[in-house]
């Protein structure tokens, strides 16, 4: 008995340190695919606010996203906490509230922390996801790096209201990485899982809507049996939940309001037609990238003999079927759709690439020669880990434009000079440092590129107002709304410059025209008192203060100017 303890034990620690081994092979690829995007983006911790969508979204509604409490009504309003807007974003939401909670306050560090560790997990899931498709682990790692660390997602990361991207990217990994195990492992948990995981997504943003679709074209390019389960059927029904319950939120929660100032989703397709090319140009040639970019006909020329070039590599390539190529290409087209439905003031944004291009990754990996592979490695991998130092050093260096505002809108503008919403939102970061006649210098140069911005016109009247140039702002006013003829906001801010040059009449008027268009913005009701109270109409003026105090009660301000006006009337009495 001693002598077999003796043998026994040695062969019992053996076992162990080789289990123990194969574990930390199994992690290292793991780890190493969490630190290094993670590392590269690590100096995002000290960038601020870039005030470009960030500021209207966590700035302005710090309050709200401070109150742990307004978490049910994160689900009831857009992502801008409004009830209208067409852009859904309720984890988004959340999330924001969560950092908040966490670091104590509004800081941008946390922000950008968050922003950070969920590239690391997306950058684990995407390598969990590539080895699911047999792609040898130390491709599926290198393969893995070169994509997170890509010069084209800087704003995927550095830029704060690309949250629900990185959310959309994370949960639509998990939920096929789930689904890919259902049809392997056959459990029932990979089921459940899918399904939880997918249904996060599609709250985080409305792009994974059409993830069952992709589902099922993978179900029948990768699976042995071909027939449908009954348990798929109950999959499909389960999505099916998600979605009407998806919509009916949706709906109560910003219902079918739609921006006037996008185009229509037949020529919004049309017009965004272009960021296809562009997109395979940028990812290929990394080295046109801008905060904002705009079409250029480079880049999409490049993008198009790309396509070419894909096609041919599609036939001419014999290391994957052609229904495993297609499947990868049906991934970066149905997943850039949606997208592509919407068309605002901007070209398009980098950020909404991140998801769609990992089909295209796909197809790379899929077509390297098997010659290149030696038992699981790669011989010219020393080639891929060249474009990874590459590509960290110019993202390393782009995401530096994130740093600040102004360094965010020079830089932006020095890229896209001629972008009109650029030099706008940089004059008003000026007219926020109440550098008044730079603000307008910027405004001018806005105006100059597009004559029917109403915006600029609309912002160089606020600052000509803080010059005391009364005329020139009831001008501007005049021409925002001759371009936008139910722009509430103006027509309240040419009421207060008609005020202030002593014309109480016509100041009236434009606040009736407020009114008449937005009967429940507060402040245009308190401007009209003080006009109809310096016009001596105190019965005119109690009734706008009582106005008011329904939407703001216990105003002090307007307390005060109701009750000063009922003592004038009791004078004349």
């Amino acid at each position: 008995m001693k002598k077999n303890n003796q043998k026994y034990k040695p062969q019992q620690n053996k076992k162990a340190i080789t289990i123990s081994k194969k574990r930390n092979t199994s992690l290292l690829p793991i780890i190493i695919a969490f630190c290094v995007p993670v590392l590269l983006y690590i100096q995002t911790v000290n960038f601020k606010f870039t005030h470009f969508d960030d500021d209207v979204i966590i700035i302005n509604n710090a309050a709200f996203l401070g109150n742990i409490g307004n978490a049910q009504q994160a689900f009831q309003t857009d992502a801008f906490m409004k009830k209208t807007g067409t852009f859904y974003r309720p984890l988004q939401t959340l999330s924001f509230m969560t950092d908040i909670q966490l670091s104590g306050g509004n800081n941008p560090w946390m922000y950008h922390l968050t922003n950070i560790l969920l590239l690391g997990f997306i950058s684990c899931s995407l390598f969990l996801l590539l080895r699911r498709f047999s792609i040898p682990s130390k491709l599926a790692l290198l393969g893995t790096l070169i994509y997170c660390v890509h010069p084209l997602f800087v704003s995927s990361v550095a830029w704060l209201p690309a949250r629900g991207d990185l959310l959309l990217t994370l949960f639509s990994l998990l939920s096929f990485l789930f689904f890919i195990d259902l049809l392997q492992k056959k459990k029932n948990i990979f089921l459940f899982l899918n399904w939880i995981s997918f249904t996060i997504a599609l709250f985080c943003k409305e792009t994974a809507a059409i993830l069952p679709l992709l589902f099922i074209i993978y179900f029948f390019t990768f699976s042995a049996k071909k027939h449908f389960e009954k348990k798929y059927l109950f999959l499909i029904l389960l999505y099916a939940v998600s979605g009407v319950l998806w919509f009916c939120v949706r709906f109560n929660a910003i219902g079918n309001y739609t921006n006037p100032n996008n185009a229509p989703i037949l020529l919004a397709l049309q017009m965004n037609l272009r960021t296809i090319p562009e997109a395979l140009s940028k990812f290929f040639l990394p080295i046109f990238f801008a905060p904002v970019p705009s079409f250029s006909v480079f880049k999409t020329l490049a993008g198009l003999a790309i396509i070419v070039l894909i096609i041919f590599l599609f036939f001419k390539n014999k290391e994957r079927s052609r229904k495993e190529k297609i499947f990868c290409f049906s991934w970066f087209l149905i997943l850039m759709f949606p997208p592509m439905l919407f068309k605002g003031p901007l070209d398009y944004f980098d950020h909404r690439f991140f998801l769609p291009l990992i089909g295209l990754l796909l197809f790379i990996l899929f077509i390297i020669p098997a010659k290149w592979l030696k038992n699981g490695g790669m011989k010219q991998s020393w080639i891929l880990v060249v474009v990874i130092v590459l590509l960290s050093s110019f993202t390393f260096i782009k995401s530096q434009a994130y740093s600040d505002p102004m360094t965010f809108y020079n830089s932006a503008i020095s890229h896209n000079s001629d972008s009109a919403p650029l030099y706008n939102n940089r004059g008003y970061l000026k007219y926020t440092k109440n550098d008044f006649k730079e603000a307008i210098k910027d405004y001018d140069i806005a105006i100059s590129i597009n004559e029917k911005y109403a915006d600029a016109y609309y912002n160089k009247g606020i600052a000509e107002y803080c010059l005391n140039n009364y005329k020139d702002a009831i001008d501007n006013y005049k021409k925002a709304v001759s371009i936008r003829p139910k722009y509430a906001k103006v027509y309240n801010d040419m009421g207060i410059a008609l005020g202030s040059t002593g014309n109480l009449k016509e100041a009236i008027i434009s606040f009736n025209k407020a009114i008449e268009i937005d009967p429940k913005f507060p402040d245009t009701y308190f401007n009209r008192a003080l006009a109809k109270y310096y016009s001596k109409n105190f019965t005119g003026t109690i009734e706008d203060c009582e106005k008011y105090l329904m939407l703001e009660p216990n105003n002090e301000k307007a307390l005060k100017l109701k009750a000063a006006s009922e003592q004038e009337l009791q004078k004349t009495k």
